[in-house]
């Protein structure tokens, strides 16, 4: 097994441990759900939301919300629509 981190240029840096970030950025299908409604910003915890779709990428093989267009991609992170797979034992 091969494990490559990747996709950090968009990473960057808060000054206060309060600040928002109000950029509309990210990889599509592990993008969090309130950096898609905007609103009141966000800051760490969509780290840890990136964190959560990459571990259920690991165990699962795929992305909880990949679907073939952007747009639905985008739908089912806003209303959480995803399934666990049958495990293939």
């Amino acid at each position: 097994m091969n494990i490559k981190v990747g996709d950090l240029g968009l990473a960057t840096k808060l000054e206060f441990h309060e600040e928002r970030k109000m950029t509309m950025c990210g990889t599509p299908n592990y993008i969090a759900p309130e950096i898609l409604t905007g609103g009141g910003g966000h800051s760490y915890e969509v780290d840890i939301w990136s964190t959560g779709v990459i571990c259920y990428a690991m165990m699962y093989g795929r992305p909880p919300f990949e679907s073939s267009e952007i747009t639905k991609t985008y739908e089912k992170i806003k209303y959480g629509l995803f399934d666990f797979p049958v495990a293939l034992i």
